[in-house]
């Protein structure tokens, strides 16, 4: 008996047979759709956020992917010689040059006003440490100059605004310019969530007993840095010598 194919059979039967067809495939395609997932071809790996990198100034280090610098250029900044800005100039450049591209950063310099890095008009916002970014902050530390008083508060309420990771201050302010009892607890408070790393240049003479209970106070250090050779030691109770900045810098 000749086998009929679908165009041979009869007008009515060939319907039914185009029927069948179309069920069967819908049905394979509801099978299809059915398949557990692990039995699917694996989605590749979410990519994971980098889960930071170590940084610092003068030996004091801390681990994050948001940085910011917040640095005293007050008069006495310049004296003598220029030595202290240019130390801090040179250690600050050193540390945010050791970021990588997916890290972020954030520049303030300070006296009575501030002074911030704003690359591409990105003022109150952190940048990414990419090399553009990086080599245009260089060449902002490289135009900052001494000049007037120092206030730390208002430098420190605008860093910590910008929730990063770790807040580096570094100053060479007198006691007389330290925070008042207010501004302690309202940093302590804004800036909760960041950790603060103090350098103060200078000898004991020049510690601030505030700028030291804020970086304890969100389990950062505080440290007093010589320029005259004499080292001093951490705010805490630890075995690390204080550092010659000098020698940071290798001069």
């Amino acid at each position: 008996m000749r086998h009929r194919s679908g165009r041979d059979r009869p007008p009515t039967v060939r319907r039914r047979w185009l029927v069948a067809v179309v069920v069967s495939a819908a049905a394979l395609g509801g099978l299809a759709s059915s398949i557990p997932a692990t039995a699917q071809a694996p989605k590749p790996p979410a990519v994971k956020s980098p889960g930071g990198i170590r940084t610092g100034i003068f030996g004091l280090e801390a681990k994050g992917n948001r940085f910011v610098y917040v640095f005293d250029r007050s008069a006495s900044m310049g004296e003598p010689d220029g030595r202290p800005l240019t130390a801090a100039k040179r250690e600050l450049i050193r540390s945010f040059d050791a970021l990588g591209d997916v890290q972020q950063f954030y520049v303030i310099f300070y006296n009575d006003r501030l002074q911030v890095f704003s690359p591409a008009g990105s003022r109150g916002r952190l940048v990414f440490a990419t090399e553009d970014n990086r080599r245009a902050a260089r060449r902002f530390v490289d135009s900052v100059r001494a000049d007037g008083g120092t206030r730390h508060a208002e430098a420190l309420a605008a860093a910590f605004r910008l929730s990063p990771d770790v807040v580096f201050l570094l100053t060479d302010a007198d006691a007389k310019d330290d925070l008042t009892d207010a501004e302690l607890e309202r940093l302590s408070r804004l800036g909760s969530g960041s950790r603060c790393l103090v350098v103060q240049f200078g000898d004991e003479s020049r510690r601030s007993p505030r700028l030291a209970d804020l970086a304890a106070r969100s389990g950062g250090r505080y440290r007093i840095v010589s320029l005259d050779g004499q080292p001093e030691r951490d705010g805490e109770a630890d075995d690390d010598a204080g550092v010659n900045a000098d020698d940071q810098l290798g001069r």
